[in-house]
């Protein structure tokens, strides 16, 4: 990671009120419940997010179907990112976008 990144601080805050750093990892799930919908707005959005937050984009999962549906192959994918720890967050443009359930977003 480039040095200047990792000294240089962020003015939003994190999960649980922690600085985020400049630099960071992170992957952008846009999904869409339709194939008459288009996640235009949703990558748009989150790619301005991004980049007014110095966040790396390591790339972009995009995906159609319910936000009920438990299986979803991409958000699986994001979340092995994750869990192997090779980001550092998920953006997403609404929490709806990832889960339902309250279990489900956390």
């Amino acid at each position: 990671m480039d040095q200047h990144f990792a000294t240089r601080k962020c003015h939003f805050l994190g999960s649980l009120g922690r600085r985020v750093q400049l630099g960071q990892a992170a992957p952008l799930y846009c999904r869409i419940s339709t194939a008459e919908q288009t996640c235009a707005r949703q990558e748009r959005d989150l790619r301005a997010f991004a980049k007014k937050a110095g966040y790396k984009i390591v790339g972009v999962w995009k995906e159609i179907a319910s936000g009920a549906k438990q299986e979803r192959a991409e958000r699986k994918k994001v979340l092995a990112l994750a869990q192997a720890r090779k980001v550092d967050m998920i953006l997403v443009t609404e929490l709806t976008s990832w889960g339902r359930s309250v279990l489900n977003v956390l």
